[in-house]
Formats: C-alpha cells, sequence, structure tokens
C-alpha cells in the first residue's frame, strides 16, 4: 500500500468516518512502514509542527489522542519510539519535555545522564576544557532540556561533570560551587592561589598583600569566595595572606596552571 493510500485511511480515522485501521494493518516491517507515514503525516501536515519542534511540542497524549496507541502497544513502544520509528535517530529521548517512563531510572538512567550531558558539551555545543567550568550551569541543565540528568547526577553542576571527566576540574572553578566547598582549606588555598598568582600575576604573596583590593573579587566573579570564606572583609583576606607567607617562608607556593588542571 502507497503512503498516500495509508494516510486516506489514517484521515478516515481522525475524521470519525472509519472506526479503525484494517485488520493486520500494521504487521511486520510493512506495518512500521505505515505507522512511519501516519507519523510524519500528524505531527507535520495535521498539526503543523516543524520537525525542529516536535521535543517541545510533542507528547505521548499528543500521540495517543490521535489512534496512535493501539498500533504502538502492538510493538510495545513508548511515545518516543514511535517517534524514533518516523524520525530515526533524528532525536534524543531526554530532548523532549516529558522523558519516556523510568528513563532516568537507577543505574541504566545514570549512564543515560552521563551520556545526555556528554553529548551536549562535546557534539551539540562543541565546548573546549576552558568553557566548561563557564557554562555548565543551572541555566545550562534547563536550556538542554537536562533537568532529569540534573537531579539524577546530584543538582550540582561540578559533580555532574565530574562523573563525566573524573579529576580533570577543581569546584572552585566553577560558577555555581558546591554547598560548603567555601569551608574546605584546601580549596580556599588552590583557588586563591589560582586568583593571586594567574589571574592578577602578582609575583609574591608580599605584594599580593599590598595591591589586592576587593574590587578584584568582583571582578574576577570570585564574590562568593570573598563572602563565604572571608565573610566580606579584607582584613580577613590580608590575616590569610600573612598567614601564607608565613607557613612559605615569604614564597609564594608553587601554583597550578589552569592549563594542568584542564587537561
Amino acid at each position: 500500500m502507497n503512503e498516500e493510500r495509508v494516510i486516506e485511511i489514517y484521515q478516515a480515522i481522525l475524521d470519525k468516518r472509519r472506526k479503525r485501521f484494517p485488520n493486520h494493518f500494521f504487521i511486520g516491517n510493512e506495518g512500521k512502514t505505515y505507522m512511519r507515514y501516519i507519523t510524519c503525516y500528524l505531527l507535520e501536515k495535521h498539526l503543523t509542527i516543524p520537525i525542529d519542534k516536535i521535543p517541545f511540542k510533542v507528547g505521548a497524549n499528543t500521540l495517543w489522542s490521535h489512534r496512535l496507541r493501539p498500533p504502538a502497544t502492538l510493538y510495545g513502544w513508548n511515545y518516543y519510539e514511535v517517534i524514533d520509528n518516523a524520525y530515526p535517530g533524528q532525536f534524543k529521548p531526554w530532548q523532549f519535555q516529558q522523558a519516556p517512563d523510568n528513563y532516568w531510572y537507577g543505574e541504566e538512567g545514570k549512564r543515560r545522564a552521563i551520556e545526555a550531558v556528554k553529548y551536549v558539551i562535546e557534539e551539540k555545543l562543541e565546548l573546549s576544557m576552558e568553557e566548561i567550568p563557564l557554562k555548565i550551569n543551572f541555566h545550562f541543565f534547563k536550556q538542554h532540556s537536562l533537568g532529569g540528568a540534573f537531579t539524577l547526577l546530584g543538582y550540582s553542576p561540578f559533580q555532574i561533570v565530574e562523573a563525566i571527566y573524573p579529576n580533570v576540574f577543581r569546584p572552585w572553578q566553577f560558577a555555581h560551587v558546591p554547598m560548603n566547598c567555601w569551608k574546605n582549606e584546601e580549596y580556599i588555598r588552590e583557588a586563591m592561589e589560582h586568583f593571586l598568582f594567574q589571574q592578577l600575576h602578582f609575583p609574591s604573596y608580599k605584594e599580593a598583600f599590598i595591591q589586592l583590593k576587593r574590587n578584584d573579587f568582583t571582578d574576577f566573579q570570585l564574590t562568593g569566595l570573598f563572602q563565604m570564606a572571608f565573610d566580606s572583609r579584607m582584613n580577613n583576606v590580608k590575616h590569610w595572606i600573612k598567614n601564607q607567607m608565613a607557613t612559605i617562608h615569604h614564597k609564594p607556593l608553587k601554583s597550578v596552571p589552569i592549563e594542568r588542571l584542564l587537561r
């Protein structure tokens, strides 16, 4: 049966001029081809949904309310599998507003979540390693329909990136640092060393003690460090620097270049 005739039968069902599809209509590979014709017709012609908008406008109810649930049940398909049959490989399940049932569940869901985030980072956005800490934030997960992955992997951009790229980044590199990051002395020291010697290019702690200003934290988007680690007081910052000077006999600890951290 050609596509035109398949669509005529389906349109008659939508118009209620026909009660159901013919017997054995969806059997075998030919039936799956008919299902593809019908799905594409429903979304593109009958509902006039642009193909690139399908993940945002189509859910299970869209298909089931237009008589596609019985044939989907015949194949054991969920709504996403119906769409994937019509548009093979064109969409990812997590791109849809309504992820398939149990898609993010358990260890398999965690694996899918990691793959989804990695796909957006590497394939869709082609982010460099240097860009990852700057661009992977709460907005990133909402913008790319990754709310399920965000929930499953720990509600923290750093923790999620750590699951994908273990031991590559440090939590203080992210715009949204993990909770309690600035209560960790090691993270404070690492962040301050990078700030003072890599970003502000001070030659020593002594020079940093003299030259560092409150506005420097704001200019480099480190207000969280200033507020949480130093209680928004420059006296506390200066006290911390003096302690470092005493510990290393007036020589700054060798800082780790950001390029090494991002390898």
